[in-house]
């Protein structure tokens, strides 16, 4: 079995990297960290693989040291949608997200990825505040 941990390297999914290490540690289970670049950052491209690359080596690093199975997927799209589609591809038991504690109006003027996944998935969905 395995675990998604979707993240995207902003301090409110330090919690859920945290989470989701420990989680697959003690179930035995590999963690697969799935990091999407969205369409909005489609102009900066380059900075946003560079932003990636770093975060998800550092949850690697972290990973290995706690004796944990760890992939890394990066992948481009809508992130709700992509996130769901790794889970599936992986065959993943539980998919695991950060929440930033925004208001009910930041999601209602720009949505939330985790309130996203959670509508939208088959799998166990677990959000760390």
């Amino acid at each position: 079995m395995s675990v998604i941990l979707a993240t995207d390297g902003r301090p409110h999914t330090s919690k859920a990297v945290d989470y989701a290490l420990e989680y697959a540690r003690l179930n035995r289970e590999a963690l697969y960290v799935v990091y999407v670049i969205s369409p909005r950052h489609e102009e900066n491209r380059e900075g946003a693989l560079s932003d990636a690359k770093h975060h998800m080596e550092e949850i690697k690093v972290r990973a290995i040291e706690q004796g944990v199975e760890v992939t890394v997927l990066l992948e481009s799209g809508p992130p709700a949608e992509s996130i769901v589609a790794a889970a599936e591809r992986v065959g993943a038991s539980a998919i695991i997200v950060g929440t930033s504690g925004k208001t009910v109006l930041d999601r209602v003027l720009i949505g939330s990825v985790s309130e996203h996944v959670v509508r939208n998935s088959p799998y166990t969905v677990v959000v760390v505040k």
